[in-house]
């Protein structure tokens, strides 16, 4: 009996200590888990499209030998176009609207006018008119030369022919200026209406008309641009000008959108010093258009004058804690086998085996979709166009993938993390 007594007590405090042994491995494996992740946040897609994340690569920018310059985005006056009439007309009908884009030569709008009217009828009287007397002048001519007719009556007649043929051509230029179909008012046909036509390929940027406005003599109805050619206008003052020169790069971003850089080159440097305002105006075109460029818009540039360039990120990819400064990269799936259990405390890690199995398919769709960010420690150096220069306080993986924009929202999640483990101690 006693012998019976002695082995049930030592099989149970063998299962006693083996019930020990497997909690405290648990709590020693949640713990180093914990320590091992502080440094890590883990979001889902979903979480990440709610916070905005931004996933990007270190770039290379010039920020400490520049010319900070600031202009504006212009074309050249052969690439925008203001459309007017040189006759006051009622608007009959409008076939664009602001945004369009029209080719050169397209009508816009249609001008109605009983001055239209006339003035192709006077074209028409005053043409068949001038068929009369040119063969009036060519046998007046004759007899002259023939001496059957006075030096008198031939200069009248000259006069008369010339006259007339003045008064045609003057006629068919207005024409010609209002867009009238010269050949087809020659063969009898009268417009009501006169077109308005772009003399440029491009976008309707303004529409100052409307069906049924009258528009008076040089009123401008019309602006039209074509931004394929549109390029920035930069001034530079005095203290600078000796440092710029055509060809260096420019590097700039709008007023409006400091985020998003452009890249391009000078190609023009001013001859002409304004004293107003000490500064010479420098053009420079732009090597990474987009539909955003529009003219007007105000630009912050730095012009390089040397080509040393630095590792850098953009400001919002940079976060202080404590006084000290991070960046989160992402880690890749693989570098580190991802406990489902990890984080649960050692008692639930215990009790898991006699409870309801979890559902491994739910938790994998959730690893696939999870991404995980380590917080990293860096220095940081010059600051200029919305970027900062990046020294690593440790080592980097090269090619890494880093969190442009949203790091603040990744370490307030890490610190409500931390919040939320100290409960559990």
């Amino acid at each position: 009996m006693k012998t019976k007594t002695y082995k049930l007590f030592i099989a149970m405090f063998g299962l006693f200590l083996l019930t020990n042994c497997s909690q405290q491995q648990a709590k020693d494996n949640y713990e180093h888990e914990e320590a091992k992740k502080d440094d890590e946040v883990h979001l889902l897609q979903k979480q990440m499209d709610v916070m905005g994340i931004e996933l990007g690569q270190f770039r290379e920018v010039n920020l400490s030998t520049t010319v900070k310059a600031n202009g504006q985005l212009e074309l050249p006056p052969r690439n925008k176009a203001s459309l007017s009439t040189l006759m006051g007309g009622r608007v009959k009908d409008v076939f664009v609207i602001e945004g369009d884009y029209i080719k050169k030569g397209q009508t816009l709008a249609l001008l109605e006018h009983p001055d239209f009217i006339q003035m192709q009828q006077e074209y028409a009287e005053s043409r068949s008119k001038l068929n009369f007397l040119e063969k009036d002048y060519q046998r007046k001519n004759q007899l002259f030369q023939d001496s059957i007719s006075s030096a008198k009556n031939f200069q009248q007649t000259e006069a008369e022919y010339k006259a007339a043929m003045a008064k045609v051509n003057s006629l068919k230029a207005k024409l010609n200026l209002l867009n009238i179909n010269i050949s087809a008012v020659e063969k009898g046909q009268i417009f009501s209406d006169i077109p308005i036509k772009s003399p440029i390929n491009g976008y309707v940027r303004l529409i100052e008309v409307n069906i049924g406005t009258f528009v008076e003599p040089q009123q401008e109805m019309f602006e039209i641009v074509d931004n394929e050619h549109i390029h920035i206008d930069l001034m530079i003052y005095e203290k600078d000008i000796s440092k710029i020169k055509e060809g260096q790069n420019v590097i700039f971003s709008l007023a409006t959108n400091p985020d998003t850089i452009y890249e391009g080159s000078i190609f023009s440097v001013g001859k002409a010093f304004e004293n107003d305002i000490k500064a010479v105006t420098v053009h420079a075109k732009i090597e990474n258009k987009s539909s955003y460029l529009l003219p007007g818009m105000y630009v912050d540039a730095r012009i390089v004058t040397d080509q040393h360039k630095v590792v850098a990120l953009p400001d919002e990819a940079i976060v202080s804690d404590a006084g000290l400064n991070y960046i989160f990269i992402q880690k890749k799936k693989g570098e580190e086998q991802h406990n489902n259990h990890s984080h649960l405390p050692a008692e639930t890690l215990v009790k898991a085996g006699s409870e309801k199995e979890p559902d491994h398919n739910q938790e994998k769709e959730n690893h696939d979709n999870e991404y995980i960010f380590k917080k990293i420690e860096v220095n940081t150096g010059a600051s200029d166009i919305g970027f900062t220069e990046i020294v690593p306080a440790q080592q980097i993986p090269e090619n890494a993938t880093v969190v442009i924009k949203g790091a603040y929202y990744l370490l307030a999640e890490m610190k409500k993390g931390e919040e939320g483990a100290g409960h559990h101690h």
